[in-house]
């Protein structure tokens, strides 16, 4: 009798466990059903390699390996005095080049005055001429006479010549106009002025700054090096501009759209959810862009599943307390229940196109969030931040 009610307890224990896994037995099943995941994904981002533009002594260092700095910070300073002098040397050629200008302009004065002169004396000429030849034709001067003041016509015709020339060779010494209001607006002057742009330019980039807000590592230079135009100084990583690079096997891509919803768990964070979403899916295998590529079509073929990089990108930044870093081991699971997505496109250069206006850099929309929609609540995400399906 005793034996027959432990085997009715027991049953009944039995069936009441069932009862209470089906609900998160299906829950589990539906999310291995609507998921791919992965655990072959690492953070990722774009690192600014700082290099210096001109060639130097290292004067002056400001930051060290790990510091954070924030755009236009500045990070060293080359030794200026070569380049002051290169300044000094160009608003010198600038000053020049206005007094070149200047002789120009007192040049085609002078041409204008010679050809007034020759003006004048071909004028008194042609009335000598005129009167020559009347009494040439009276027979009361002599034929000596009329053949010099037939010469002097010519040399008067030709000094005019000349002069109308030197006025033309003046106006295009000028650049062809001669308004004194476009006095400096001269070739000569721009040149000069170009220069001394360049010098300044090159002044200016005794100065390193740091291109955008991140941290600094890899630094390789110290105070007092002699550096070269290109050579890297240091690295910076940005601090919310990072995203994750899943390796998803070729196999698990089929219903894997851009835009659909993500949950990113880092390993140096063991629980805590990030929220993100795919942006965009890669054209190539891993293995079609290696140094070396495989060679199918060589020796034995033996069928290998390829891995295909998907970038994904966060919701919003990390926060404060979670921050990441560039080559952390992450675990990715995609949503992939919603497939109304498109294959080849990205959302960040949709958001580009969208509010990238103008000459805006692609880099400041990518720092302006979007945000999806909340997940639907019998998501498992619904659970708490710290949920997690293994």
């Amino acid at each position: 009798m005793r034996s027959r009610l432990v085997r009715r307890l027991l049953l009944a224990v039995i069936v009441i466990a069932l009862l209470f896994a089906i609900i998160p037995g299906a829950r589990y099943y539906r999310y291995y059903m609507s998921h791919v995941s992965t655990d072959d994904a690492y953070v990722d981002g774009t690192v600014g390699l700082v290099a210096a533009r001109i060639s130097g002594t290292v004067a002056k260092i400001y930051v060290s390996d790990n510091w954070t700095v924030h755009p236009g910070q500045l990070l060293l300073t080359l030794d200026p005095r070569d380049y002051e002098v290169r300044v000094m040397e160009s608003a010198a050629q600038v000053d020049r080049a206005k007094q070149t200008v200047d002789q120009l302009f007192a040049q085609l004065q002078s041409a204008r005055s010679g050809l007034s002169l020759a003006s004048s004396q071909l004028s008194q000429t042609q009335l000598d001429y005129a009167r020559a030849k009347a009494l040439h034709t009276q027979n009361v001067v002599s034929r000596e006479y009329f053949d010099q003041a037939t010469t002097n016509l010519r040399v008067a015709i030709a000094d005019r010549a000349l002069a109308e020339h030197q006025v033309q060779q003046a106006q295009a010494a000028l650049g062809g106009a001669s308004d004194d209001h476009e006095r400096y607006d001269r070739p000569i002057v721009a040149q000069a002025k170009a220069a001394l742009e360049a010098a300044r330019l090159d002044l200016s980039y005794t100065q390193v700054k740091a291109p955008f807000a991140g941290v600094i590592t890899h630094k390789s230079v110290n105070a007092g090096d002699r550096i070269q135009a290109g050579q890297p100084l240091m690295a910076v990583v940005p601090t919310q501009r990072l995203y994750f690079t899943a390796n998803f096997k070729e196999t698990e891509l089929t219903d894997v759209r851009v835009g659909q919803r993500t949950l990113v768990w880092a390993d140096l964070y063991p629980g805590y959810v990030y929220h993100a979403r795919v942006d965009s899916i890669a054209m190539g295998t891993g293995a079609a862009f290696a140094l070396l590529p495989p060679e199918n079509a060589t020796g034995n073929w033996v069928k290998v599943v390829q891995r295909v990089p998907v970038k994904i990108v966060l919701d919003s930044p990390a926060p404060a307390d979670k921050p990441l870093r560039i080559g952390l081991s992450v675990e990715v699971s995609i949503d992939i229940s919603d497939t109304s997505g498109k294959l080849l496109t990205s959302t960040l250069q949709q958001r580009y196109d969208e509010r990238g206006q103008g000459n805006q850099p692609w880099s400041k929309i990518q720092d302006q969030p979007t945000q999806l929609p909340p997940p639907a609540p019998d998501r498992p995400a619904e659970q708490g931040r710290f949920f997690t399906p293994h």
